[in-house]
């Protein structure tokens, strides 16, 4: 008995219970796993493939790959995860449906949407595309119009009594994915020794912080009242992931609505800001290059810093499923933060 609970509990994540298929859906096993590997071996074993064979792991909603703990630990009990062979693809059960989930972005037909949908349900017998669907006419139920605190209690539930719209809340959602882009850039720089570079690094954070409440940290990036080029949704909050940053769009179709319950603002959580060039691996270091090399007659360019850091220019608003944390081909040199005096 000692044995089995210290397996069960061994790793520090609790056993969960999930569903596992191959591409064809003629064999799908429930299992109980702890993480990602222990999933994959299970998963394996049940499916019969060999242990040391590749295979790629993709959620069965909507095709989005699994390739980390991180994302795994955010997928709920019963989840089913389809096990890819190569040469094999998955293109998500939603596919079957796009079309009518389509239409739940003309808010004003919200009851011919749902009864459309629920005609594809009668049809469907598979119980997690009915899951999938059911997530869709939750939000047709929710009232994304709300704004002000008093009209969505719910929404608000356990943030600060400050604030009193739910514009507001995603204001400061923003304000702190941007002001975290600056602090991290300062804790980059502040291991170079060299006094001089450091100074003039520090000098171009200063220069980009004053921008940065001139321009309120870009509050308007999550607002939906803000206008049309400032914000990444439309005018009733909906998000579109705009796709890996190799890619020209995304193509799992992969939308939310944050404004439209308690569940979906948290799950918005789980959506990046990605730099396109890389703010960590490119942009600080080249500044940093360009601070130890900069020629007479010329200084460091805070403007040009600031674009890469904090403007949709090297922004790109993605579900967690389409971001790829790899490293990516170098596209900037240092000379390009140089300005003339």
């Amino acid at each position: 008995m000692y044995q089995i609970l210290r397996n069960l509990f061994d790793s520090g994540s609790a056993m969960k219970a999930y569903k596992v298929q191959d591409a064809s859906r003629e064999n799908r096993f429930g299992i109980t796993a702890k993480n990602l590997a222990d999933l994959t071996q299970k998963g394996k074993q049940k499916l019969k493939i060999p242990a040391n064979e590749k295979v790629t792991i993709v959620c069965e909603d909507d095709g989005t790959e699994v390739d980390s703990d991180d994302y795994f630990n955010t997928l709920e009990s019963q989840s089913c995860f389809v096990f890819l062979r190569a040469g094999e693809n998955w293109n998500g059960v939603g596919e079957l449906v796009y079309f009518a989930l389509n239409k739940l972005f003309n808010n004003t037909k919200k009851q011919e949407i749902a009864v459309e949908i629920r005609e594809l349900l009668g049809d469907e017998k598979s119980p997690e595309k009915i899951s999938i669907i059911s997530q869709y006419l939750d939000i047709l139920a929710t009232d994304v119009d709300a704004e002000e605190r008093f009209e969505d209690e719910d929404w608000f539930e356990g943030l600060d009594k400050k604030y009193k719209t739910k514009g507001e809340v995603m204001k400061n959602a923003a304000q702190q994915r941007i002001r975290s882009y600056l602090t991290s850039a300062k804790d980059q720089i502040k291991k170079e020794n060299d006094p001089a570079v450091k100074s003039a690094l520090s000098a171009i954070m200063e220069e980009m912080n004053v921008k940065l409440k001139k321009n309120g940290y870009h509050g308007h990036y999550f607002d939906r009242s803000a206008s049309a080029k400032q914000r990444f949704c439309d005018n009733k909050g909906w998000f579109k992931c705009e796709g890996a940053f190799d890619e020209a769009e995304c193509l799992k179709l992969h939308r939310i609505n944050p404004y439209a319950s308690k569940g979906y603002r948290q799950l918005f959580g789980l959506w990046n800001l990605d730099h396109i060039t890389e703010k960590s691996r490119e942009v600080i270091p080249s500044l940093i290059e360009a601070a130890k090399k900069k020629p007479k007659g010329s200084k460091l360019n805070s403007d040009e810093v600031y674009k890469y850091l904090f403007t949709r220019s090297n922004l790109r608003l993605v579900q967690v499923g389409c971001h790829k944390k790899a490293a990516r081909t170098k596209t900037i040199s240092p000379e390009s933060f140089y300005v003339e005096l």
